[in-house]
């Protein structure tokens, strides 16, 4: 009996600090942020940490802010940043990086940067990495907002009532109910719903109380089983258009799992009309989303994607998004010119201890949604009278070829087109010797023959005309058109 009792005492111990154990793995991976961004020394510990399978996919990628924090009363030792979110629309003449710095008990941290204090000497690195090369950003500014900056905001949220969202549809009214009624004063919410139709359930409006009993009055409507999710967003930009001054920032937040079997829209026009029109777009995925739709819609828009499996990580979704408006901190600078991805790396010093971070942005001709027929163009030179690729350009034929390899089943066609100077047989043949000698200078990066195809038009389609020197610049052009992808 005695021994039967000492081999229950010694399971009990083991089985107890097996579960200390998982409890202390857990407890670091909770205080190590699991982004890019943080302090160098603690690197190798977030590699080396293996991750518990009871830990959500959510749970892994995101880390969620709950206050404010002032640098004199931050641990350096425990800093954090990460750029949160890039924004395009002004490349190359000015990105705008988003950023966030906090501390590993969930502080976003204040007053290291203009006008909150007189100076930036905490942001002492900023560099982009351009294919093989780097280049430094000796020129950056950065402004910090906090609660004291009052920016009004029109604010759409978008939630998906199609058949795939029937099982949250409790989260997503708890969820709205609970970001209405954090908007600020000054800021505008409306609320909309689709599934194959799309229907604002609440306009842009200020009050919080009348936008909640408004959408409690209408929450059930709308419900169907197909989702036209590219549509909806396309229409809540239209809503920003008609009743929206240009001046104020906009943002549409998504409530969905990223299917979409019913939109005329397509992806790449959402992104290229968000793009100009300024729209900022945050995707929130319940359950098990289309991670890749919903990221690259948050990613290329300036906005940020979160994933929620839970009432709880719901709300602190909801906390994080608009904190993130609220509380930021803004780089602006000129970019070098370079079109594909930016990878850009961002530090912090604090004498004793320094953080660093990156984010990337993508500038290339072809963004995700591309199709067979789009087209675009690259400002490739040559010489007067000559089919040989000007020096200058050849950081082009780079780029062409890093976005070749990025997709590998693109192929293009590679057209030269000329003004009306000189005769048209000439021209002909000298726009399809610079055709071919484009094709030939990627065909040395590596790319296959089969992939490409030149072609010359001479001056038979000219895009402006011909009366001016900087219309007749416009009309010499080489040009691609997307074969097949």
């Amino acid at each position: 009996m005695k021994d039967s009792t000492s081999h229950t005492h010694k399971k009990k111990a083991v089985l107890k600090q097996q579960s200390a154990f998982s409890f202390l793995l857990l407890l670091l991976y909770g205080m190590m942020l699991l982004s890019s961004c943080g302090t160098s020394r603690r690197a190798a510990m977030l590699s080396s940490l293996e991750l518990q399978n009871d830990v959500t996919d959510s749970m892994k990628r995101q880390f969620l802010l709950t206050s404010t924090k002032h640098i004199d009363s931050a641990k350096p030792a425990e800093i954090q940043m990460e750029i949160t979110r890039i924004e395009t629309n002004s490349y190359p003449e000015q990105i705008r990086l988003f950023a966030k710095v906090y501390d590993t008990t969930g502080h976003y941290i204040t007053h290291i940067a203009p006008p909150y204090r007189s100076d930036q000497k905490y942001w002492y690195l900023l560099k982009e990495k351009l294919g093989r090369s780097t280049v430094t950003i000796d020129d950056f500014k950065v402004r910090e907002y906090g609660d004291a900056d009052s920016i009004p905001y029109a604010i759409m949220l978008s939630v998906d009532f199609s058949g795939s969202m029937s099982g949250v549809m409790d989260a997503i009214s708890m969820g709205t109910e609970l970001f209405v009624n954090m908007k600020q004063p000054q800021d505008r919410i409306g609320i909309s719903a689709f599934s194959k139709d799309y229907t604002v359930k609440v306009p842009m409006w200020k009050d919080k109380e009348i936008i909640v009993n408004k959408f409690k009055s209408t929450f059930l409507e709308g419900q169907g089983y197909y989702s036209g999710l590219y549509d909806a967003i396309m229409k809540s930009m239209e809503v920003f258009t008609s009743e929206i001054p240009d001046t104020v920032p906009k943002v549409i937040v998504v409530f969905s799992d990223g299917e979409d079997n019913y939109s005329q829209a397509r992806l790449k026009m959402i992104l290229d009309t968000a793009k100009t029109k300024g729209v900022n777009i945050f995707t929130v995925g319940f359950g098990y989303p289309n991670d890749e739709i919903m990221r690259q819609i948050a990613q290329y828009t300036g906005g940020k994607y979160y994933r929620a499996k839970t009432k709880e990580e719901l709300i602190a979704v909801f906390l994080d998004i608009y904190r993130s408006l609220r509380n930021f901190y803004k780089v602006t600078y000129k970019a070098p010119e370079y079109y594909g991805i930016h990878k850009v790396f961002m530090g912090l010093d604090f004498s004793s201890d320094s953080v660093h971070c990156e984010g990337e942005y993508d500038t290339a001709p072809l963004g995700p949604g591309f199709d067979v027929a789009d087209g675009f163009k690259y400002p490739i030179h040559f010489d007067f009278n000559s089919s040989i690729v000007r020096q200058e350009s050849m950081i082009r034929i780079d780029e062409l070829a890093e976005l070749m390899e990025r997709y590998p089943k693109l192929r293009l066609e590679i057209q030269g087109h000329t003004d009306n100077i000189g005769g048209e047989e000439f021209n002909l043949k000298l726009s399809d010797a610079r055709s071919k000698s484009v094709m030939q200078e990627l065909i040395k990066r590596g790319i296959e023959e089969k992939r490409l195809r030149g072609r010359g038009f001479g001056m038979s389609q000219p895009v402006a005309p011909n009366d001016t020197e900087r219309n007749r610049a416009l009309n010499r052009r080489t040009q691609f058109i997307v074969l097949a992808k």
